[in-house]
């Protein structure tokens, strides 16, 4: 009704001659002001400006259009350029995705086809329901759920060209399903035998087969015909590798900048219309759009064969062998072909060798490996981490860095659900025997520290932190027949260093790839901080606790929090053997702990860990407690979800003497002791826990936050929730499955509707180091203040 009686204001307004205006002028605000679009203001003509003065009373053209300086428009445009980007990714897809375990029954290649594009939740049943309902004819369909990937099989050629033209054009949601060609390749038990079948150019049936999608009549670079464009493994795993150092640098200076202004323009979007602008979104003007000054990259001292630990996939190559190395692309776009790390330049000398030792086990083992497809099989992965010893001067340790590695752990992933327990062990014993014989052959001799098995029944490689893990004995062959037992113990770690300090490593736990980048990424950190004596350090997502016991001297206190049992264990023993005494490590999720946490330490209150009644004085007594923030999120007491955490009572058991022992120090509170509390923070790429966010950004105590990120999007969607100011009013979350379709930035800026009443961060500067050469990769520091 309002929307119409504006509309009869506006009409009489602008035609003031007529008496009675039939209909509105047919280019009546179908353009913006020029004054409003160059000074965001309304201009002199007032309300019988015939300009549109935002994108509310824009109106359409007679011919449908819209006036090109519009939002309407930029954002049109800008799908369509993305959308066009989409398209010739998805051609590259399609040349480059490769199926090295796809089960077919084909004997004729032109008779096997692709289908991509199909959604990732069907499965081979709704594939086939789909066809059928499209008329196509078929022998087979097979579509494993996670896929956008479909394979079918036909009769006659008959078939095949009437289901391309029945598919082609076809759409299913947004994207148009291609079809492409399917090569089979013969492989059998016999692996040598069916390799040289193929070199020869002799077509074969069997179980396995190799699928090259693409699209079809597509030549290769030498003229031969071919249905794919083989992606390199240099390209897929290190894809800057064809730049120099300094251009890779200034690559991601400039994707880091761009990445950095989309915080100012959500923050300005989620800025409540009754409060002002935060004062760093109107300065950003002045730098380019940017919350706060991007101060530039710190390069990697090392630059080529700087990682420290390498995952190295099973699987088939291209041709059909079995290989260990890394995937040319992700399963779910229909690509499993694995390709030796010889050309990766990130990977070190060692970590290959060994990569070649298992691959050359592989290929005469009586088990099978890993069949991505059917999820079935034994041989999964290879690990390979590595310590050092590091040497005083550091130009010295970088052009001797493959000498100073002393310490090599390897942990061999298996699926064990399925197989004889007589022919494991007698396999892991030859595979035992073959990384010895292996390491001792290489001039010079690899080191060899850790044998260890994980057992892991999953889908994904990715294993859980509570997967079996079991050491395998390794033994060296000594003068006469003696043999010695190098390790067989459940204390499988090697050590590595970052500064004058040495770490202890487990297999499972968190340590940066690259260790010398590491250092420079932590001193940044800590100077950043502002730390001295009377500052207590909360290290959130602390790992191993690498980056609290590097700045354990220059505070007076460290409060660890890590999910991950066997890396609290790590940090607690690492405190022990650097002989430091003002850490404390708490095994729990940082969202169940730390709000009360910052409560315990921070608040001049007791114990909230003592008993109800001094739990409920402690809440009544704070000004701003985490529960009155959101209290269904977190409660009163330190409660650590064990499921998740130390898996027992004693993990709560250890939380709550950790607290009652740092609680006071000569009989008064923590609170009188330490006036300055700095939180770091460096989460995983997700980023942090919602109620993590809530919990920083609601105690006042907490006026500087170092943020730590590996992942410059959830970096910037954790800023928005922390750095925009909230609304005198919290409003309640939205119902419904919505939010799933939100974009990180999106969901932050929904989210910070509901947060309490409390005084934002502000961006104070920013810098990346360059952790992750020849990869788009860094990580990013940013320093937030209040």
């Amino acid at each position: 009704m309002r929307k119409r009686e504006e509309e009869d204001v506006e009409s009489e307004s602008d035609d003031l001659k007529k008496p009675k205006p039939a209909s509105l002028h047919p280019l009546h605000k179908t353009s913006l002001c020029s004054y409003f679009r160059s000074n965001s203001g309304s201009c002199s003509h007032g309300e019988e400006c015939r300009f549109a003065h935002n994108e509310e009373e824009l109106r359409p053209r007679p011919d449908g259009s819209w006036d090109p300086t519009s939002l309407r428009v930029k954002r049109k445009e800008s799908e369509e350029k993305r959308d066009a980007e989409d398209d010739e990714g998805d051609v590259e897809e399609e040349r480059s995705a490769m199926m090295t375990e796809v089960l077919g029954d084909s004997g004729d290649p032109q008779l096997s086809k692709c289908l991509i594009h199909l959604p990732r939740k069907w499965t081979s049943d709704q594939l086939k329901t789909y066809l059928d309902e499209q008329g196509v004819v078929f022998k087979l369909a097979k579509k494993k759920k996670g896929m956008s990937v479909g394979f079918l099989t036909f009769e006659a050629a008959e078939q095949v060209k009437s289901a391309t033209e029945l598919l082609g054009g076809k759409s299913i949601g947004k994207e148009k399903l291609k079809i492409g060609d399917v090569i089979p390749r013969s492989y059998d038990e016999k692996i040598k035998s069916a390799q040289k079948r193929y070199q020869s150019g002799m077509p074969g049936v069997a179980d396995e087969t190799e699928a090259t999608l693409a699209s079809n009549g597509t030549e290769d670079g030498e003229g031969n015909s071919s249905t794919s464009r083989v992606k390199s493994v240099r390209d897929a795993v290190t894809p800057l590798a064809h730049l120099s150092y300094a251009e890779q640098l200034e690559q991601k200076k400039n994707s880091l900048t761009q990445m950095l202004k989309k915080l100012t323009r959500n923050a300005r979007k989620a800025c409540p219309k009754d409060l002002q602008l935060p004062e760093w979104v109107v300065k950003s003007r002045e730098i380019g759009g940017l919350p706060c000054k991007l101060e530039g990259i710190i390069e990697s001292p090392l630059i080529n064969g700087y990682r420290n630990k390498c995952e190295f996939s099973v699987g088939l190559s291209v041709q059909g062998k079995p290989t260990v190395g890394f995937m040319l692309g992700n399963f779910r776009e229909g690509v499993t072909a694995v390709e030796e790390p010889t050309n990766c330049l990130n990977v070190s000398k060692i970590a290959c060798n060994y990569a070649s030792v298992f691959q050359e086990f592989l290929r005469d083992s009586a088990l099978p490996i890993w069949n991505r497809f059917n999820n079935s099989g034994f041989w999964r992965q290879l690990t390979v981490r590595e310590g050092r010893n590091p040497q005083k001067n550091v130009e010295l340790e970088i052009e001797n860095h493959e000498a100073n590695i002393t310490e090599v752990m390897l942990i061999v992933q298996v699926s064990t659900e399925g197989c004889d327990d007589d022919l494991v062990n007698s396999e892991l014993e030859k595979l035992t025997q073959a990384f010895v014989n292996g390491a001792a052959s290489t001039s010079p001799p690899l080191p060899l520290t850790v044998l260890a098995l994980q057992d892991h029944k999953g889908i994904s490689n990715v294993a859980p932190a509570d997967a079996p893990l079991r050491p395998l004995p390794i033994h060296t062959a000594q003068s006469g027949s003696e043999t010695e037992v190098i390790m067989a113990t459940n204390e499988s770690r090697i050590h590595d260093y970052i500064g004058n300090l040495r770490f202890s490593i487990s297999p499972t736990a968190f340590f940066q790839v690259n260790t010398l980048a590491a250092e420079k990424l932590y001193s940044l950190a800590g100077d950043w901080a502002g730390l001295g004596p009377d500052t207590l350090l909360f290290d959130v997502c602390c790992g191993t606790g690498t980056i609290g016991l590097t700045l354990a001297n220059r505070v007076g206190m460290v409060v660890g929090i890590e999910m991950n049992a066997s890396a609290v264990s790590d940090a607690q023993r690492n405190a022990e053997i650097n002989a430091i005494t003002n850490c404390k490590f708490i095994c729990a999720k940082a969202e169940d702990v730390m709000g009360s946490l910052l409560r315990e330490y921070l608040d001049d209150t007791s114990n909230p860990l003592d008993g109800d009644e001094k739990e409920n004085g402690a809440a009544e007594s704070q000004s701003v407690s985490l529960n009155e923030a959101d209290p269904e999120d977190c409660s009163n007491e330190v409660n650590v979800d064990t499921n998740h955490a130390c898996g027992s009572d004693k993990g709560e058991q250890d939380l709550q003497s950790n607290l009652k022992d740092s609680n006071t120090k000569d009989g008064s509170a923590l609170k009188q002791h330490f006036k300055n509390v700095v939180a770091i923070v460096d989460p995983p790429r997700s980023g942090l826990h919602p109620v993590v966010l809530k919990a920083l950004r609601t105690h006042p105590c907490l006026k500087r936050l170092v943020y730590i990120s590996c992942n410059p999007e959830t970096l910037v969607a954790n800023a928005i929730e922390l750095c925009t100011p909230s609304s005198e009013i919290a409003e309640k979350g939205r119902k419904g499955q919505g939010w799933r379709n939100m974009s990180n930035a999106g969901l932050a800026r929904h989210r910070l509707k509901s947060m309490p009443k409390s005084e934002p961060f502000q961006p104070v500067k920013a810098m990346a180091v360059d952790l992750f050469p020849h990869t788009p990769h860094c990580e990013l520091v940013m320093l937030l203040e209040r």
